[in-house]
């Protein structure tokens, strides 16, 4: 099985890049990162300061420059009959969904380290104070994790549906969840509006520590937490992170429970996706 998955990796990852879809998404976030850098050079003295604004971008703007890569990962497939000769290879099921994940997740790690090399490039050269290689270091290996995480449930969407319309759709509703919706930018329709609703079905007001319980679950708030201390050196000289001063308390607010949380959206979503690809015909 190993093997087999090791083939089709290799050939998902090589059609793809024919199809200038990899570098597609590589020069999206690499531009993009670049522009917030230039375009913050002469505004903050810290480096530190503008990855914040990266992290915005990698939060709104990641998973819909990662969706041309990962939406069609198995839907485009099965609508092509590319299918069913990649299964006639032959490849097992498993083989075939855990390739999928990772020629597309390689692509998206790839993206994020090539944007960030060059983030720090622009930093070393243009910003007032010399960029922190740890900072950066851990800055990456979240964001990595972060668009990881993306990348399985949108290619675990992809193996649970039948038809490239679904998948799309799919796509859209699960970013729309877990992103605008979970951040409460969309009102009236947010998390906070469905947990205020549960509320009052319960008969009781849900406590804040609930709350912020439920809030810290989605894959957004789990790197938001594992890239807190990058910025918590700036709690007194920068206002946006003056609430980093007071520490981690709630065990929700730990390290381990963030990359808890989004290692389970990964493995959680390619399994159920893996089961529903199980059960399915072939075309």
């Amino acid at each position: 099985m190993a093997t087999n998955a090791v083939t089709v990796a290799r050939d998902d990852f090589l059609n793809a890049a024919r199809s200038h879809v990899v570098l597609g998404v590589v020069g999206a976030f690499v531009v993009s990162v670049a522009l917030v850098f230039l375009a913050e050079m002469d505004l903050f003295p810290d480096p530190y300061r503008t990855l914040n604004d990266v992290a915005l971008l990698f939060v709104l703007v990641g998973p819909v420059l990662l969706a041309p890569l990962t939406y069609l990962a198995v839907a485009g497939d099965r609508a092509s009959g590319r299918l069913k000769y990649v299964m006639g290879l032959p490849a097992s099921r498993p083989g075939y969904v855990a390739a999928k994940v990772v020629s597309r997740a390689g692509v998206a790690v790839a993206a994020v380290l090539a944007s960030l090399a060059v983030g720090f490039a622009v930093a070393l050269a243009a910003f007032e104070n010399a960029p922190d290689p740890g900072a950066f270091a851990l800055f990456a290996a979240a964001s990595a994790l972060y668009v990881v995480t993306f990348v399985c449930i949108s290619v675990a969407i992809s193996a649970s549906v039948t038809g490239r319309s679904r998948a799309m759709f799919g796509a859209v509703a699960v970013y729309f969840v877990l992103v605008p919706f979970w951040l409460g930018i969309t009102p009236p329709l947010t998390l906070g509006t469905l947990l205020s609703a549960v509320g009052d079905l319960l008969g009781t007001e849900l406590s804040t520590s609930t709350r912020e319980f439920v809030d810290a679950l989605s894959p957004l708030r789990a790197y938001g937490g594992l890239i807190d201390p990058v910025f918590a050196q700036g709690a007194e000289k920068y206002e946006r992170f003056a609430h980093l001063s007071s520490g981690a308390d709630a065990v929700y607010e730990r390290a381990w429970f963030h990359v808890a949380v989004l290692l389970a959206w990964s493995l959680g979503s390619v399994t159920v996706g893996y089961l529903r690809f199980r059960r399915a015909e072939l075309a």
